[in-house]
């Protein structure tokens, strides 16, 4: 939700007129007391006496493009020779498109003021303690840490189109032992609202404490991350922003982020999520052109989302393709790509939903866009937990190798209902010792150890379309004594393997294994697809969740509704 307040109609404007950062007006350094003896007023000036008057004020701008002010490329450079420029006061606007209407669009890649400090520092450009500030239409920033820092509540940066060699273009943190900055929402759902922030290391960067911000409407890119929600093990996590949401208007298209290293390794993601809680990342266009088309064509960052030591991060709802980059120097032809990378380093990862999004496809799910892999679960440190991983309900398709991965040391990786096919290798790949890949065999009694324990799949036995059903049966082999759910799936191919994949989730039943570890099922689907497909199945381990590979595919096969060959086979081994 955008928050806003109302505020009186007999709100102030102050209009700037100069380049220079001076102050030379005196009184008691209101609006009223505007301007000084040289006539002029600088952006400096303005903030000071919007902070020192009571009540909401709008800056606006309207600096004559010819000498003595400074102008670049169409871009009016306000200087910040002193110490940032502060916005402390509730309720100010400060509005750089005015200019344009002065002017004219004198830069028609941008907006037409942007700002340089003299000396080069760390701090941003305009840090924003006050509630309720707007903004908006700010260009380039240079020699600065950021572009515009928000550290109180309810404010808005809008209609920005930051670049520069900055640390992030929007920063949204309270600062070390503040209060968290609450509320702010980078970018908007009207037109003209969103923002292109393109500037240093991440396009949008959340760090605690910062509670509740969004990030909407925009198009984010960076050195490092295109958007960044980070905290720290050491002081505090941010808690439930979200990057993105459920409608159109409020969808960011993050691409490009990332960089080479210095031996040629690509670095970055494209969202990051990093010791946080609660995290959501919806809706977006991650990795793709703004139409949801084609790969990013300046793709560097090999990650698409990352989820790092971060509790109740949900990923859904997004576009996430096109996540596949080539290294350089040392790394030369080698390939590298996560549309989803779910990992720990220095604390536990848990509960990270990934639902109902678009991995390996372009936006209406049927061409590829692909990245090397879908879906990783593959934590750097295998000494804390990554546990209640949820992949549920998203289309992953086309990619380079495996949909789906889940490194040795993980459990409880839960994979149900997805869509999963034309992957280059494994729909769903249980890594076993060593990180061997590739089919995982059964196993009595299911003892192995490995990814999800290499839950063992089950083996069906039949498919048998009959009028408007299907009738799977077979057998699971697992942990005796054990509740499990099976879930069916076709396609109209087999995996090259044998093994898989399933394109057509057709639904699930539950069984449980006796003292032997066997439990035979037999279930009618009230579904149907082309005789001549083929069905797999899966097994997830209750209630763990820890999910198996795809079982060996049988083909359907039709009998007619009054042919009852087989089926009475399946009567006898359904529930």
């Amino acid at each position: 939700m955008i928050c806003a307040i109302a505020f009186p109609a007999s709100a102030q404007t102050v209009t700037v007129s100069m380049t220079d950062d001076v102050v030379d007006f005196g009184g008691a350094q209101q609006v009223v007391d505007l301007p000084g003896p040289d006539g002029l007023v600088s952006f400096r000036e303005a903030c000071t006496a919007a902070n020192n008057t009571s009540g909401p004020q709008t800056i606006a701008f309207a600096i004559p493009n010819e000498p003595p002010m400074e102008w670049s490329g169409g871009v009016a450079i306000l200087f910040m020779d002193f110490s940032i420029f502060l916005l402390s006061d509730d309720g100010t606007t400060v509005d750089f498109s005015t200019q344009t209407a002065f002017t004219g669009d004198t830069n028609p890649d941008g907006n037409e003021i942007g700002i340089r400090t003299a000396p080069i520092t760390g701090a941003p450009a305009i840090y924003v303690s006050g509630d309720h500030c707007t903004v908006k239409g700010l260009d380039r920033v240079s020699y600065c840490g950021y572009g515009v820092q928000l550290a109180g509540d309810y404010n808005r940066v809008i209609g920005c189109t930051i670049s520069g060699p900055l640390y992030a273009g929007v920063y949204i943190s309270g600062g070390f032992g503040s209060p968290p900055a609450s509320y702010n929402v980078v970018g908007g759902m009207l037109p003209g609202e969103g923002n292109t922030l393109s500037s240093g290391n991440d396009g949008v960067r959340i760090d605690a404490p910062a509670d509740n911000n969004i990030v909407i409407g925009n198009r984010l890119t960076g050195t490092y991350n295109g958007a960044a929600v980070r905290g720290s093990i050491y002081s505090t996590f941010p808690n439930n922003n979200r990057i993105g949401g459920p409608t159109t208007a409020e969808r960011n298209v993050i691409a490009g982020a990332g960089r080479y290293g210095e031996e040629g390794f690509p670095d970055g993601t494209q969202v990051k999520v990093e010791h946080a809680n609660g995290t959501i990342v919806e809706g977006n266009y991650i990795g793709t052109t703004a139409d949801g088309t084609a790969p990013s064509p300046n793709q560097r960052g090999p990650v698409g989302v990352s989820v790092i030591d971060s509790t109740g991060t949900v990923v859904r709802g997004n576009l996430i393709s096109g996540i596949r980059v080539v290294g350089v120097n040392h790394y030369a032809g080698q390939v590298f790509g996560d549309g989803i990378r779910v990992t720990t380093i220095n604390g536990p990862t848990a509960s990270t939903t990934i639902e109902n999004n678009l991995i390996g496809t372009d936006f209406s799910g049927a061409a590829p866009v692909p990245s090397l892999y879908g879906v990783r679960v593959v934590p750097l440190i295998a000494s804390y937990p990554t546990t209640g991983t949820i992949v549920s309900e998203n289309t992953v398709a086309f990619n380079e190798r495996a949909g789906l991965v889940v490194a040795y040391s993980v459990s409880g990786v839960r994979i149900s209902a997805s869509s999963t096919f034309d992957n280059g290798q494994l729909g769903m790949d249980l890594l076993g010792p060593g990180g061997s890949a590739g089919v995982t065999p059964n196993d009595p009694f299911d003892a192995d150890v490995g990814g999800n324990g290499l839950q063992n799949h089950p083996d069906v036995a039949s498919a048998i379309v009959v009028g408007s059903s299907i009738h799977v049966a077979g057998r699971l082999h697992s942990e005796p004594l054990e509740p499990y759910t099976l879930e069916f799936f076709a396609s109209p191919t087999c995996d090259a393997s044998g093994f898989g994949e399933g394109k057509v989730f057709l639904g699930s039943i539950e069984v449980g294994t006796d003292s032997a570890g066997n439990a035979p099922f037999g279930t009618r689907l009230p579904v149907t697809v082309p005789a001549g497909w083929f069905v797999t199945s899966t097994a997830t381990h209750e209630p763990v969740g820890a999910t198996s590979e795809f079982s060996a595919c049988v083909q359907l096969r039709t009998v007619m509704s009054k042919d009852t060959r087989g089926v009475g086979t399946l009567r006898r081994h359904s529930r």
